[in-house]
This record gives structure tokens, C-alpha cells and sequence, in this order.
């Protein structure tokens, strides 16, 4: 584990950090649009950023130069979660694209679909959705019931996915469908990039608890993709997505580790303006000190698996203990912030943006144990494919 960067990338963190200065899009304040605006603008605004960060040199960082990368490390990719989570600059509406499907397609991608897909990807030319779970399948993918049935060089899909994020905005998805039955019930399942513009698909939006709409039910009803748009071998499709999900687990929440450092000192100057007698409660410090440690523990984490991947090692189950941390941890210092703010926090002054920036924050940690893989689905995965513990039933 190497906490120590090279010139060259000690470089790179001041060029990047200098441009953030002066390129945040000009009415984003304290993490979020303001004014907020309506979802089809914030979109769009999201997706011109995502193309400036591309134009400056900073997208798809360690992808090969072959497919629209910049052939660096992965830590250069670390440095820019850092940086920008330090400013606490948008995070993009294509992450799903530039975390999870570009490592899918370096991973088991053809040559034609990398060097078709990555650039666009990059460019943020095409916006990707995961199209993943189901009513029915939620933590256990491989109950999945969305079918691909192959006719004349295609196939057809029928099904339903939902908790499908950014689907509104999305040109493609990555699917998991089955295209067969099997005794094994990870088996015959297959990944298929399909393109949103496809006839037969129907997209209806899911309101969350903060009034935002990231989130939607898809539905297929005889929808045609060539086969060529397979992702891997047919019948696969979980083999190849668990390695690549290991990966994404073990680098993911970068930015926002980071900028939870600056979120909890600016929460704390913010109320202690309005209530000085916080300085003097013992109890808080221990808990602002306690969440401080935990950040400090999660990079520590983090730079460990960069380092191994870096050095050419595979990431595997452990990479679930990352993410088991994660998601605790960002609902214990989404509930310290709360603490700090008081009343404030629920029941934020309207012309206050350094209290109302903190809500949606809260709510969205509030499922940060469900998606990307339960705590209850970690914890098998530690216990079983760690601690070599017996199966649960």
C-alpha cells in the first residue's frame, strides 16, 4: 500500500485542482443547483459538465489511449474523486457509464464495442443506465425474469427492471436478461447493451423522499437488439459482472469521502455561527472525531485496493468490505451532521443554502445499505467467501 505519489502525479492533482477553480458550472453552489431547476435542465447541464471535464483532459483517465483514455493509472482516477469531492464539484449523471460499464467492456468487451462505446463514454455522448434489478429481484439478481429470446440474428426482450437510475436521461442500458434456463440460477443469464431509442420501451419515472426523480421502472415489450450487442459470452452475463462489481466496489465513494471531511467542518462552522454553545459539548466532538477516523480508515481502505489493482492484482469478495463500510458509515455522518444542525437541518431557513444543502444528502444515505449490493448480501459475501463460514440457508 503506497500513500506516496510521483511528480508527475502530485502534477497532475495542482492542474486539476486549478481548473476546478474556475470551471464549476456557474450556478452550482454547495453540491447542488441554485436555483434548483427542473429535471430535463439539470440534465442537460449535468451532461455539459461531464463533457467539460472530458474537453480538459480528464475523462476516462486510465482507461488505454485506444478506446479515448489518457493510458494512466488508477490513481490518477483516485486523485480526480479527491479533488472534486474536495470542492465539491457534481458528480455527473454518467456514472454508471464511467464507473461500471467502461470497466465491463475493458474487461469482456469486443474490440469493435470498445473502441465504438468507450470515446462516447468519455464524451458523455452516450448517458448509460443499469438495468439490473427487478420487482423480483432485487439483492438476489439471479431471480431475475426478464427474458431475450434470439430470432434472425436478434434478440427479443421482454421484462421489467426497476430502481433504474438516471433512466430518464439514458441513451443506453446494460442489462442482465436470461436467455436460458439452467439448474444453476446464475447460469444463462446474459449482458446486453441496448440502446434506449429501441420501439417497445417504456420508461416511468419513481419520485424519492427529496422530490428528486433519478430513479425509474423500465419496461420491454418485444424489444429488438442485434446480438452483436452481447457483452461477453451468452449465458455469462453474472460471471462478468461480479468481477467487474468487485472492482467498482473496492473504488467507488472516492469523492464523496472526501468531500464528507469538508461537508462535516462546514456543517459544524455553520451552526456554531448560530448556537456558540456547541463549542463547549464534549459529546459532539467525540462524534464529529469519530466520523473524521472512520474517513480516514475508508481512504486507508481505498488506497490499498488502488494500489493492488495498479499493481496488476485481482480485487474479490473482499472488495464487500468496503462497501459494508461505506454505507454505514455515510449514514452515521449524514445522522452527526443532523445532530449538529438541529432543527435547522430538518426545517432549513429559505434563504439559508449552507443548511439546505444537507437534506437530500440524509435521505439519500437512508438507502445507501440497499442498492449497489445490500448489507445483509455483504455480509454473506464476507462471511462465506472470506471467513469460509457455512452457507446460509
Amino acid at each position: 500500500m503506497n500513500f506516496l505519489l510521483t511528480e508527475e502525479q502530485q502534477a497532475f492533482r495542482l492542474r486539476l485542482r486549478e481548473w476546478l477553480k474556475y470551471n464549476l458550472p456557474v450556478n452550482w453552489k454547495n453540491g447542488h443547483f441554485s436555483p434548483s431547476i427542473d429535471d430535463g435542465r439539470r440534465g442537460a447541464l449535468l451532461r455539459e459538465w461531464e463533457n467539460s471535464v472530458y474537453t480538459a483532459g480528464f475523462a476516462g483517465l486510465h482507461w488505454p489511449t485506444a478506446y479515448g483514455g489518457h493510458g494512466l493509472t488508477l490513481v490518477e482516477h483516485f486523485i480526480f474523486g479527491e479533488e472534486c469531492g474536495r470542492v465539491g464539484a457534481p458528480e455527473g449523471i454518467n456514472a454508471i457509464g464511467r464507473e461500471l460499464v467502461a470497466g465491463v467492456l475493458l474487461h469482456a468487451g469486443t474490440e469493435s464495442q470498445k473502441k465504438h462505446y468507450l470515446p462516447r463514454i468519455a464524451a458523455c455522448t452516450d448517458i448509460w443506465c443499469q438495468g439490473f434489478s427487478e420487482p423480483q429481484a432485487g439483492s438476489d439478481l439471479t431471480a431475475l425474469k426478464t427474458r431475450a429470446v434470439e430470432s434472425n440474428g436478434n434478440w427479443v426482450i421482454n421484462g421489467q427492471k426497476i430502481w433504474t437510475s438516471y433512466a430518464q436521461h439514458a441513451d443506453m442500458c446494460l442489462m442482465l436478461v436470461r436467455t436460458s434456463s439452467e439448474e444453476k440460477k446464475h447460469q444463462g443469464i446474459t449482458m446486453i447493451a441496448v440502446p434506449m431509442s429501441t420501439p417497445g420501451i417504456t420508461r416511468r419515472g419513481i419520485q424519492q423522499l427529496d422530490g428528486v426523480w433519478d430513479f425509474n421502472e423500465l419496461f420491454f415489450d418485444d424489444v429488438v437488439v442485434p446480438v452483436a450487442n452481447t457483452i461477453g459470452p451468452v449465458g455469462e452475463g453474472w460471471r462478468v459482472s461480479g468481477a467487474v462489481l468487485a472492482i467498482e466496489r473496492a473504488t467507488t465513494r472516492l469523492y464523496r469521502q472526501t468531500r464528507y471531511v469538508h461537508e462535516l467542518q462546514h456543517a459544524y462552522r455553520s451552526a456554531l455561527a448560530r448556537r456558540p454553545e456547541l463549542d463547549e459539548s464534549d459529546a459532539l466532538r467525540q462524534s464529529i472525531a469519530r466520523a473524521y477516523s472512520q474517513l480516514l480508515v475508508l481512504r486507508a481502505l481505498n488506497v490499498r485496493f488502488v494500489s493492488r489493482i495498479v499493481a496488476g492484482e485481482q480485487v474479490g469478495p473482499e472488495a464487500s468490505i468496503l462497501k459494508q463500510c461505506w454505507s454505514h458509515f455515510h449514514q452515521d455522518s449524514t445522522s452527526i451532521i443532523a445532530e449538529i444542525l438541529g432543527e435547522e437541518h430538518w426545517f432549513p431557513p429559505t434563504d439559508d443554502l449552507d443548511c439546505e444543502r444537507f437534506l437530500p444528502v440524509y435521505l439519500h444515505s437512508r438507502a445507501e445499505t440497499i442498492f449497489a449490493g445490500t448489507s445483509e448480501i455483504q455480509k454473506d459475501i464476507i462471511s462465506e467467501r472470506l471467513l469460509g463460514m457455512p452457507r446460509g440457508r
